[in-house]
């Protein structure tokens, strides 16, 4: 019997778990399946091109990018990414980035435009590619989740002052260190 995957509940800036270094993932089964099943529905439901474990309250090293899907009709090509290791990095792009853990806020962060990422993919295998342009950006940007890191961090101090307001009216609103977007 086929199951339908479920919609996560999102965590949000002011939650700990976005700050905390992720588990590794060891066995790969049919539990880890479903969860990433239930990742990726959840990353085109919420309108993402990205989402990360931890963003979903599982302190876990597990990503799914999509970074050409659009709601424009572009067919969906998910990647799951187990354990991923950015090998080597080159160039240097800005683009505006936003976060579905960071509502409300955009900023033009810096990064390398060229990345070389190993991962294990779905079946078990060890896999390595190298990515440049947006989709570089969209896997850096999800790896970060996975060490405690946010794109606000990633800001120049004049930045950082325009969304100081935003991100401390996010943390309050943060309960016992939880902050949920729930399912709508």
């Amino acid at each position: 019997m086929s199951r339908s995957p479920k919609l996560l509940d999102i965590h949000i800036y002011g939650d700990n778990v976005l700050r905390r270094k992720a588990e590794p993932i060891g066995e790969i089964d049919e539990e880890l399946r479903r969860y990433a099943e239930d990742l990726t529905h959840t990353m085109y439901k919420r309108d993402g091109v990205g989402l990360a474990a931890p963003q979903t309250g599982v302190s876990k090293r597990i990503i799914v990018v999509d970074p050409h899907w659009s709601q424009d009709g572009k067919s969906r090509e998910p990647l799951v990414m187990i354990n991923p290791q950015i090998e080597s990095s080159a160039g240097e792009t800005e683009t505006e980035e936003g976060c579905i853990s960071v509502p409300g806020i955009y900023a033009r962060v810096t990064r390398p435009s060229e990345i070389s990422v190993s991962f294990t993919d779905l079946s078990g295998e060890r896999r390595s590619m190298k990515l440049s342009g947006y989709p570089a950006v969209v896997v850096q940007h999800e790896h970060d989740h996975l060490n405690g890191i946010l794109f606000v961090d990633h800001l120049g101090t004049i930045a950082k002052l325009k969304v100081k307001r935003k991100l401390k009216e996010l943390e309050r609103t943060a309960v016992n260190g939880v902050n949920l977007r729930g399912q709508e």
